[in-house]
Formats: structure tokens, C-alpha cells, sequence
């Protein structure tokens, strides 16, 4: 059982050990939910996507679906991104990672993802605004977001309620930095915040943990009980 227990130990901690995303590549599938939204930028109106971005992630030879939150504003994601990909806390560390992004950028749009993606991820009017709520806690009040995008209001309101508050450490995902420091026009969608969901392998994994524990606890008492009796 010891061994068993060994081997099982040693699989998950290759299962779940951090890893650097060294040549990986983001490929674009589609827009998930969200809406266009018109800002003003520098007194600039500018018309965007705020929401969902769905991508194939191949690293390390393994490719999956995921979907992200672009954390620059108004990159414009191109069809296929290679590179590094830095976490959001190497943005903590170097905020020029992301154009003008503000001191702990990494950590606030990694807990607006991490807290809110799930729930945003069931309406189109949630994950614009929770897009537009990332933007103004990585960059600050830098832009304005115009009465005449498309339900306006609704949108406003529910961007109120996403917020971060003080003294978080929450680290969640990746930032694709290959493309350079361009924004506008100019940007091909680097630093995007991934949102994560569940992985087959962290499901099996973690069914495999409860067998093994309570295999080891079965068989734990017989032994228990025979020890008993030698005592006696």
C-alpha cells in the first residue's frame, strides 16, 4: 500500500506542477459571450469587443479549449499568438508587461476572473462588463465607456458590482507577451487572462486521491486489529 501510495503521490505532483509555457500557442476559435462596446480612449471613440475570447492552448504537446479576458484594451486578437506566456504575477513584478498597466494589475484582473468568470459566463451584458471591470482595475479610470453601446445601462450596473478589494493575492492564469507593447490598432492581442475550468486530468486526479485514501484507510484497520490482538 506504501508503494501504491507512493506512486500516486508522485503522478499527481506531475499532473499539477507549475509549468512554464515556453513556445506554447494561443489558437483563436471564437468570441464566447460579451458584446461590442464603444469607449473613449484618450478622447478617441473606439468600438470593441468586451467579453469571452475561446482558444486552443497547445503546451507541452498538449492542447485543450480555453476561454480568456484580454487584459489590454482593444487589442485585437489575431488568429494565432506564439510564445512565452507570462503569468499575471510576472505582471505584479513588471507591469510594463501590459501597456500602463497599474501597480498589482496582475493580481486585480486574476480575481476578477478567478471570482467572477463562472457566474459572468451565463450572460452576454455580465461578461462585457466584467471585460470593462478588468480594464479599469489593471489600467484605472483611463477611459470612459459611451451611453451608446448597446444596453448601456445594464451594463453599467453590473460593472459596479465587480470590484477588488484591498490586500488580494489571487493568481490565476497567463499573459501572452511575444507580440510587444503595441496597443490600438497596432496591438495583435498579447496578454490574455485565461479563464480556467475544470481539466479531465484534475478530475481523475482527484478521484484517484479519495480511492486511494479511503483504500488505505480500509485496509488500515484489519492491520490495526491484528496489532490489538498480538498486544493481548
Amino acid at each position: 500500500m506504501r508503494k501504491f501510495l507512493t506512486l500516486g503521490c508522485f503522478v499527481a505532483a506531475l499532473l499539477v506542477r507549475p509549468a512554464v509555457g515556453v513556445a506554447d500557442t494561443l489558437t483563436y476559435t471564437g468570441l464566447g459571450r460579451g458584446a461590442t462596446v464603444n469607449l473613449s480612449l484618450n478622447g478617441v471613440a473606439e468600438s470593441g469587443w468586451a467579453g469571452e475570447i475561446n482558444w486552443t492552448l497547445t503546451a507541452g504537446g498538449v492542447s485543450r479549449a480555453i476561454t480568456t479576458y484580454c487584459g489590454d484594451l482593444f487589442d485585437n486578437a489575431r488568429t494565432v499568438q506564439y510564445g512565452i506566456l507570462e503569468t499575471t504575477a510576472a505582471l505584479d513584478l513588471n507591469p510594463a508587461i501590459s501597456h500602463d498597466a497599474v501597480a498589482g494589475a496582475g493580481t486585480k484582473g486574476a480575481y476578477l476572473v478567478n471570482t467572477n468568470a463562472a457566474s459572468a459566463h451565463a450572460s452576454d451584458i455580465q461578461a462585457a462588463a466584467l471585460q470593462i471591470a478588468i480594464w479599469k482595475a489593471m489600467f484605472g479610470n483611463t477611459f470612459t465607456l459611451l451611453s451608446s453601446t448597446a444596453h448601456y445601462d445594464e451594463i453599467v450596473k453590473a460593472v459596479a458590482l465587480y470590484t477588488v478589494p484591498a490586500g488580494v493575492s489571487s493568481i490565476a492564469g497567463y499573459f501572452d507577451v511575444a507580440n510587444g507593447s503595441n496597443i490600438g490598432s497596432a496591438a495583435n492581442g498579447q496578454d490574455q487572462i485565461l479563464v480556467g475550468t475544470p481539466e479531465p486530468a484534475t478530475i481523475l486526479l482527484v478521484m484517484f486521491a479519495f480511492l486511494v485514501t479511503f483504500g488505505y484507510h480500509r485496509g488500515l484497520k484489519p492491520r490495526l486489529a491484528r496489532v490489538v490482538a498480538k498486544s493481548r
